[in-house]
C-alpha cells in the first residue's frame, strides 16, 4: 500500500508540474463557434444548475414520462445491453435531453415515445431483442431514435485552434508563449519545434527526478545522449522505435494495421494513454524499477485507476458513442 500511494503522490506531482508547463489558457485562440459546431440530435445538452424532473407537459401522452422510460430500460437493458449506469443517472440524463414527447409506440425520431417503445420491445424476444432494441433506446438512440448529423463542409471553412496527435505534446512539450504557433503550424513543420521539446522536458525532470529515485524508479538522462538526442528522446520503449519518433519528424498519432492495436499504435478508449506516455518520457526502458524492469507499462501497471471506477466495470458501449453518459465514479 505504501508503494501505491507513493506512486498516487509522484502522478500527482507529474500532474502539476504538467499543468505548470500549459500556462495561461487565455493564450490559446478563442473558438469560432459557427464553424465547428454540429447537429447533434441525440446528445446530452449542458446541464443547467436547475434540477432535472420527471414532471411531462400538461398535454403528454398518458404513459409517457422519464420515469416510466427509465423504469423499463433498467429493467430490460442489462449487462452488455446495459445503457445507464442506475436509474438515478438515466432519470437525469432523461431530463436534460428534452427530446420531444412524440407518441406511443413510436418507432422511429428522436423523441421520448421511441426510446421508450425501443426499452419496452427489448424486454421481448429474449437476448436477440435486447441487443438490438437496447442501443435504440439508449442516449444515442443508435440512428434509429436519433442520430448525430456530422458537417460536411469543405475543409477551409473551419479555424484549427488546436492539434493534438501524441497525448500531451502540446500541452507540455511547448512553452506557453508558442503554443498557438504550434497549433497553427503544421505536423510536416514539427521539428522547428524540437528545441522546445527538449526545454520543457529537461524543465520537468529537473522538478521530478529526485521524486522518481526516491520511490526506487530510474529516470532517463536529459544530458547523457543516446542516438545524438538526450537518453529521454533517443532510447526505444519498443523494437525499432524512439521515444523522439513519436512526436518528431512529425507529431501525428501513426496507426499500422499489421501490428497489435493498442496505444501507441493508434489509441482506444481504454489504453492509459497519459501513463503510458510519462512513463517513455521519465523513465530509463529496461532499467530497474522497483522489484522489475522500466517499461512503457510501469506506471499503467499500478491500479491507481481501476476499471471499476468506470460504468460496468470499463466495459464500453458496442454502439455510438461508445462512451457511457456522464456519471460519477
Amino acid at each position: 500500500m505504501k508503494t501505491l500511494r507513493n506512486y498516487a503522490i509522484l502522478l500527482g506531482l507529474a500532474s502539476a508540474a504538467l499543468l505548470a508547463a500549459c500556462g495561461n489558457p487565455s493564450t490559446t485562440d478563442v473558438v469560432d463557434n459557427d464553424a465547428v459546431t454540429t447537429d447533434t440530435q441525440a446528445t446530452d445538452t449542458p446541464a443547467s444548475d436547475t434540477p432535472a424532473t420527471d414532471a411531462p407537459p400538461a398535454d403528454a401522452p398518458a404513459g409517457l414520462s422519464c420515469m416510466s422510460y427509465c423504469t423499463t430500460i433498467m429493467t430490460n437493458c442489462t449487462a452488455d445491453n446495459m445503457q445507464y449506469a442506475d436509474m438515478a443517472e438515466c432519470v437525469a440524463y432523461c431530463g436534460r435531453a428534452m427530446w420531444p414527447m412524440g407518441t406511443v409506440g413510436e418507432m422511429t425520431n428522436n423523441t421520448l415515445g421511441c426510446h421508450s417503445y425501443h426499452a419496452g420491445v427489448a424486454g421481448t424476444g429474449g437476448a436477440i431483442g435486447a441487443t438490438l432494441h437496447c442501443p435504440h433506446a439508449g442516449p444515442s438512440g443508435d440512428g434509429v431514435c436519433g442520430t448525430v448529423a456530422f458537417r460536411t463542409d469543405m475543409p477551409t471553412a473551419y479555424r484549427r485552434v488546436d492539434r493534438m496527435g501524441m497525448p500531451a505534446v502540446a500541452t507540455v512539450l511547448v512553452a506557453a508563449a508558442r503554443k498557438n504557433a504550434f497549433n497553427d503550424a503544421d505536423p510536416a513543420g514539427d521539428m522547428a519545434f524540437a528545441g522546445d521539446f527538449i526545454a520543457q522536458l529537461t524543465a520537468l525532470h529537473a522538478a521530478l527526478d529526485d521524486d522518481l529515485t526516491g520511490l526506487m524508479l530510474t529516470p532517463c538522462s536529459m544530458t547523457v545522449l543516446v542516438g545524438g538526442l538526450p537518453e529521454c528522446l533517443g532510447q526505444s520503449f519498443a523494437t525499432g522505435r524512439t521515444v523522439a519518433s513519436l512526436v518528431v519528424p512529425n507529431d501525428t498519432l501513426r496507426i499500422d494495421p499489421t501490428a497489435m492495436a493498442g496505444f501507441p499504435n493508434g489509441r482506444r478508449l481504454q489504453d492509459p494513454v497519459i501513463d503510458v506516455t510519462l512513463a517513455v518520457l521519465l523513465l530509463r526502458m529496461n532499467a530497474t524499477c522497483g522489484a522489475g524492469m522500466c517499461s512503457a507499462g510501469t506506471l499503467a501497471a499500478v491500479p491507481l485507476n481501476p476499471a471499476r471506477n468506470d460504468v460496468n466495470m470499463g466495459n464500453f458501449l458496442a454502439t455510438f458513442p461508445y462512451v457511457h453518459p456522464p456519471h460519477a465514479p
